[in-house]
């Protein structure tokens, strides 16, 4: 460890680092990431409530010189420094956190996320004593305690792969695992959290932390370049039909279908009793699925539209002979389901298309099944693509839109480059209800409302005006603003209910007591219900500011059980309530509690979700035995669009359980599903159309055959791109496979060595054409590939037995390709191609 350690400081080599607000520290080394963030955050003693977080709370970055960034921080009764600075192979960070509060605090202290794969091949030492190895990570439900590498330390020393990391400070560290922890941070991430849980900090007396890092690397080969010629062969299998039945999502409640006796579907229809215009989305739907072949054989005689059905709203009744389809829903709603269903059932059998026979009756359990999205100036494209290929058919048929970031006449000034134009949003609500879908808007009327003060504007009205976050109800113009603001919303979007946000009202670390903000919560709430009442619009809020301490699973911000039932009182009865509780937690009868107190106190509560499965189940199914509604909230960034669904599929693919358990009322656990829901999503959203015949094509590799997403890839030795995390020092870090085929796709199974983050880049593909021209595109982490124990999904590939095999459009006709070209943009992540097929 000596020798190495002194081995790396005589060579003295270039670590870079950065401090972000929000982020804090990061530190890579020879382009390795090695620390991928850092925070603290003040909490009362026993976690009743929290301060300040550096993950939120305003910060000053200054950098003060190439070798010096400081952090400073005001906020409430929390204020304080932190200095990072850099020494040759060393980085000294200096903290030091003050309290200006009478009651004790804490503050948790992390001196920095260490990223798993540039340290986890190698060796630990905790106060010079050798601990646990790193790359051990099967853990029980013994929470952190059981992750621990060792008791506290001063101090720390990793000899890894990337070389030598040391660390120390003045006061001991916990080190611990964060891989597959249950806990925000952790999501995701190959991290080792080190830090201070608990640091005392009093008034008047500034608690300080000194941690010292210092970095030593060994020196990166020079680049090379390997070219390899790859043998191909010519298969008539190079991408097959699914096999077996589809999965159909919700749950049919009876299956009553015959799947061996089936009806043919060839493209031809007949409408003896008259065409129903919901059947023009039959194709499309069905296309979504397959390579829909040419229309040929007897037409299927099809009979359908709207009946009185005794069903709840969305319900709808199919029946399926070998040769005619009769389908009739419960209002336009159920037509519209229905025909997305008929579509769902589809598969192949005998290189046909078909359904199979039989009677369907499906009634939706809930009648109030919705998403929570936000806007922006690409949602409505973007939305238009979701709803139709994912929630729709999924059966969902209420969205809450968050739509403050619109160019609204009313607040002059506060437009950002996410602003939303009005005929936009109004566009935007026009196309939810040409789909049957009930849109809400939600605007923050009282807190959180940084976009209400964007550009400094409407701080006359700020509760706080250095902290512009809540709005001042006492102030006269805060009603004349509000209600000049909702006047235009009702007048522009004409909704039948509106959603006023004020969950979290007061934030972090506010000085406001329980009883004189429950005074600002009666005022500001007859503002808001003069206005519902005046506009004739159901009003809908968030409940948390209204539920004390064991009144709920979670999301108890009501202070006490009195004040809590005062801020109840204030708002007008029958409102509806999106009672958010976000605990992972797959028992109903977790959060029965709070959805019978509204409803016992004459609301409407909504049961509001998040990602975590165990939590849209146990919720979800809790709305379900309450017989009230059900929405699936999301929460990524400020703008709605393709790109945040990719980056967030965990919250998107939660939808796709809400609507099974909302719909279906299914009792499975979420390991009993039976599907990935994220991959349901992908498929839905991203997928390509299927054949129905087996394409022919070319293979290359000699080594198993198997099957990703229908294309077959026949395996060969592993061609690796370098990775530092690997030592894999021999591998190039340019690989070009040089070949002679053509086809209209080409289709690589690939995989990379280490996990890195999602959007990480890992290297550049350029696909030569034998006609000159070029196809190009930068393959990133999470999106086009992943390493082989990372069972998360791709957006733009499909995924088995750890591969991902992402497909390239060539042409609309066969292209002959000359090469492959792979340009490592990683120096860690270890690209391997392990197939190709062309077709």
């Amino acid at each position: 460890m000596v020798l190495a350690l002194a081995m790396a400081l005589l060579q003295s080599p270039a670590f870079t680092f950065d401090v972000k607000s929000g982020e804090g520290l990061t530190v890579s080394m020879g382009g390795v990431p090695v620390i991928r963030g850092s925070g603290f955050q003040y909490y009362s003693p026993g976690w009743t409530k929290g301060y300040f977080s550096s993950n939120y709370g305003a910060q000053k970055i200054e950098r003060v010189d190439a070798d010096t960034v400081r952090i400073t921080f005001s906020e409430a009764q929390a204020q304080g420094t932190q200095t990072f600075h850099r020494v040759g192979p060393k980085l000294v960070v200096d903290s030091e956190f003050n309290w200006s509060g009478d009651e004790l605090a804490n503050v948790e202290y992390n001196a920095g996320y260490i990223w798993a794969p540039a340290v986890e091949n190698g060796s630990l030492n905790a106060d010079r004593k050798a601990t646990r190895a790193l790359n051990t990570y099967s853990y029980g439900s013994g929470g952190m305690e059981e992750r621990r590498f060792s008791p506290d330390a001063r101090s720390y020393s990793f000899a890894g792969p990337v070389g030598v990391v040391d660390l120390s400070a003045s006061q001991p560290l916990i080190l611990f695992d964060g891989r597959g922890y249950n806990q925000d941070w952790a999501d995701g991430r190959q991290v080792f959290w080190t830090g201070i849980l608990a640091l005392p900090v009093a008034k008047g007396t500034p608690s300080k932390v000194h941690v010292e890092w210092l970095f030593g690397s060994a020196p990166n080969p020079p680049a090379t370049v390997r070219y390899e010629t790859l043998p191909l062969k010519a298969i008539q299998d190079a991408v097959t039909p699914p096999v077996g039945r589809p999965v159909l999502i919700p749950k049919l409640k009876e299956d009553n279908l015959d799947w061996d006796n089936v009806l043919v579907l060839g493209g031809r229809y007949s409408f003896p009793a008259g065409r129903f215009s919901a059947f023009d989305k039959f194709d499309a739907a069905l296309g979504r699925r397959f390579v829909l072949p040419t229309p040929a054989g007897n037409p299927v005689a099809i009979d359908g539209g709207v009946s009185k059905l005794g069903m709840n709203p969305g319900g709808y009744r199919i029946t399926i002979t070998p040769t005619s389809v009769s389908l009739y829903g419960e209002e336009d709603s159920g037509v519209r389901y229905g025909v997305e269903r008929l579509a769902s059932m589809a598969f192949v059998k005998n290189g046909k298309l078909v359904l199979p026979t039989g009677n369907l009756t499906e009634n939706p359990v809930s009648t109030w099944r919705g998403t929570h999205l936000f806007v922006g100036q690409q949602a409505r494209p973007f939305q238009k693509k979701l709803w139709e290929r994912v929630l729709l058919p999924l059966g969902f048929n209420k969205v809450v839109l968050e739509c403050e970031r619109t160019d609204w006449k009313a607040l002059p000034g506060i437009k950002t480059s996410v602003t939303m134009s009005r005929e936009e949003l109004a566009a935007l609500f026009a196309m939810y209800r040409s789909l049957n879908v009930d849109p809400i808007p939600l605007i923050q009327s009282f807190g959180h409302m940084e976009w209400f003060f964007a550009n400094g504007q409407n701080l006359d009205v700020a509760l706080d005006p250095k902290k512009p976050y809540a709005v001042d109800p006492r102030n006269p113009r805060t009603k004349e603003i509000i209600g000049n603001l909702w006047d235009e919303v009702i007048t522009l979007l004409r909704p039948a209910t509106v959603h006023f946000g004020l969950d979290e009202v007061d934030g972090e670390g506010s000085s406001i007591t329980p009883s004189d903000f429950t005074d600002l919560w009666r005022t500001q709430l007859g503002t808001l219900g003069e206005i519902a009442k005046r506009d004739s619009v159901d009003m809908m809020l968030w409940g948390d500011k209204c539920l004390a301490p064991g009144e709920a699973a979670d999301a108890m911000n009501g202070d006490t059980k009195a004040e809590a039932a005062k801020r109840r009182a204030a708002i007008p009865k029958g409102a509806y309530i999106a009672d958010w509780h976000y605990k992972a937690d797959p028992k109903p009868q977790t959060f029965l509690s709070s959805l019978q107190l509204w409803k016992l106190e004459g609301f409407r509560p909504i049961a509001a979700s998040w990602y975590r499965p165990e939590n849209v189940r146990g919720f979800t199914l809790a709305a379900n035995l309450e017989r009230v509604g059900s929405l699936q909230t999301t929460w990524m960034g400020e703008e709605s669009s393709e790109q945040n669904l990719v980056e967030n599929m965990h919250q998107f693919g939660a939808m796709v359980m809400a609507a099974d358990y909302g719909w279906s009322d299914r009792q499975e656990p979420v390991g009993g599903l039976g599907y990935n829901p994220d991959e349901i999503l992908r498929q839905m959203y991203f997928g390509r159309p299927s054949p129905v015949v087996p394409v022919s094509g070319w293979v290359a590799g000699s080594g198993e055959s198997y099957r990703v997403g229908g294309v077959r890839v026949d395996a060969f030795t592993p061609m690796a791109l370098r990775a530092a995390t690997q030592l894999a020092k021999e591998a190039p870090t340019t690989l070009v496979v040089k070949m002679q085929a053509k086809g209209k796709e080409i289709a690589l199974a690939m995989d990379t060595l280490t996990r890195c983050e999602d959007g990480a880049p890992v290297a550049d593909l350029t696909i030569e054409l034998a006609n000159g021209k070029t196809i190009s595109k930068s393959l990133l982490y999470g999106r086009h590939v992943r390493s082989a124990d990372d069972n998360a999904v791709c957006a733009f590939a499909d995924r088995d037995r750890g591969v991902s095999v992402l497909r390239i459009t060539l042409g609309s006709v066969a292209t002959p390709i000359k090469s492959v070209k792979l340009a490592s943009t990683s120096t860690y992540a270890g690209l391997r191609l392990r197939g190709i097929t062309i077709f």
